[in-house]
């Protein structure tokens, strides 16, 4: 535990003469390598779960299964994330990290085994999900922590190694079926997913690497979770001279535990989630359109490659035309930062035509099986993608600048509980028609729903402006 509470220690050492910064670099060249390899696995296998799974959920009768995964998976992932960032202001990076790492792991084992499903759901959906779950928290405040000034470039490393798992597993899932087939190729990915242990295992706390500085003020580039806990620990010592004496006394010899558990409870709902912004019919619209568009990206990217080979594409056609994707997003996301660089865009505009633009390619889609028309489609969804992906953190901070945060926990909470029930719907109407038209129908309508809401919303405030 002692590495949980090493920031008191910097704190300590910050009253001196002499305080300590974030060393933007040194180990935190570590740290974003770990960052990086967190990502590469934990979305790569993901993005290949469809041509990775397509054979196992053919032998299940249908792959009304896959949305049920993908949405019991993204549901554990926003809880568990959650929950990480709130055991981040009790327990250090390692601690939380490995916790995660282990679970990610344990799910790659288990998958190995499953002959069911259900039991697919257990293994990849919940434990898997949640975490990875656990670990990006852990990932983005030990990176926040350890750069400041090369943030931005660091950054960018780690969404390139994300963006290159993406584009290269589709490929080597295809590879490794073809060459030692379904059990021996997630054997040999639980075997690459155990570099997860070295990438929690170097998120050191940023004290053991702060770098001297000559002024104590500079103490700010501290992290966000370290400052939370301080804040934390000064309101509970605050609430406690607050209270008339008889109170306190009172507290301290209740013999009802249960009582204190509820109010532990209440307390940590009241400080993680801050209901109040549900108040305003802006954020709520920013909220729920951002959910729903969410959904729509999360599910295209795991059904797509079920549609294609209901096409009856090769595994090889299956993996090239998910990988051209990849790429066409890549290549996005690189001319969007280059653009933003140098001019100022409206984010919620973007997002909002992005989404109008990804609504209509998800009909487009299943017009025609040609592999030309759909490799087509494919790259030009992959260049929309990024408008989705990139800027819905920005599209949240204009909803509620002064309580970033705040918006962020209510986001991970409201599109892990929308994900866990729109997705199973999706795989019900597959069940029901056993067609994947209809299927890609209703993640277009997800997307409608933000467009809808968004507009109406622009109208109305249009008149009262």
């Amino acid at each position: 535990m002692d590495e949980a509470f090493a920031h008191l220690e910097g704190n300590k050492q910050g009253e001196g003469k002499k305080a300590g910064v974030a060393p933007d670099g040194g180990w935190g060249y570590v740290v974003c390598l770990g960052v990086g390899f967190t990502f590469m696995f934990g979305f790569g296998s993901s993005n290949a779960f469809g041509i990775l799974f397509n054979s196992f959920f053919m032998e299940q009768d249908g792959a009304s299964g896959l949305p049920l995964v993908i949405g019991v998976y993204n549901g554990a992932l926003s809880i568990a994330g959650f929950l990480s960032g709130i055991a981040l202001k009790k327990y250090s990076f390692r601690q939380v990290g490995l916790v995660g790492a282990g679970l990610f792991v344990l799910g790659d084992i288990l998958t190995i085994f499953v002959k069911r499903t259900y039991q697919l759901v257990f293994t990849f959906g919940v434990i898997r999900g949640a975490g990875f779950g656990v670990m990006i928290p852990v990932s983005f405040t030990a990176f926040n922590c350890y750069f400041t000034k090369k943030r931005t470039a660091m950054m960018s490393a780690n969404q390139t190694m994300s963006s290159m798992a993406s584009i290269t597993f589709p490929i080597l899932v295809t590879f490794l079926l073809a060459e030692y087939g379904f059990r021996w190729t997630l054997a040999l990915i639980m075997a690459i997913d155990l570099h997860l242990l070295f990438a929690m295992i170097v998120m050191h706390p940023v004290e053991w690497h702060m770098v001297k500085a000559p002024e104590v003020k500079e103490l700010s580039s501290h992290c966000d979770v370290i400052n939370v806990k301080n804040k934390c620990e000064s309101f509970d010592e605050a609430v406690i001279k607050m209270l008339p004496g008889d109170d306190v006394v009172e507290i301290k010899k209740s013999p009802l535990r249960h009582q204190s558990i509820q109010k532990s409870i209440i307390k940590i709902i009241y400080d993680n989630v801050e209901l109040d912004l549900l108040k305003d019919p802006k954020f709520v619209s920013t909220l729920v359109g951002l959910g729903f568009a969410f959904v729509s990206d999360v599910t295209y990217l795991a059904m797509e490659p079920m549609l294609l080979f209901s096409y009856q594409y090769s595994k090889m056609q299956v993996a090239t035309c998910v990988m051209a994707g990849a790429i066409a997003d890549l290549a996005a996301r690189f001319f969007l930062a280059v653009f933003t660089y140098f001019y100022t865009v409206d984010s919620r505009k973007v997002f909002f035509v992005g989404t109008f633009i990804t609504m209509i390619l998800r009909i487009v889609l299943i017009l025609s099986d040609n592999i030309t028309y759909v490799f087509t489609i494919t790259i030009i969804s992959g260049l929309v993608r990024c408008s989705v992906q990139v800027l819905f953190p920005l599209v949240l901070v204009t909803a509620a600048p002064d309580r970033f945060p705040a918006a962020l926990a209510l986001h991970i909470l409201f599109s892990g509980c929308l994900m866990l029930m729109a997705d199973p719907m999706i795989g019900v109407i597959y069940e029901a028609t056993g067609s994947y038209v209809n299927c890609f129908i209703a993640m277009s309508f997800c997307c409608l729903v933000c467009i809808v809401l968004w507009t109406v919303e622009y109208f109305v405030y249009r008149k009262k402006a």
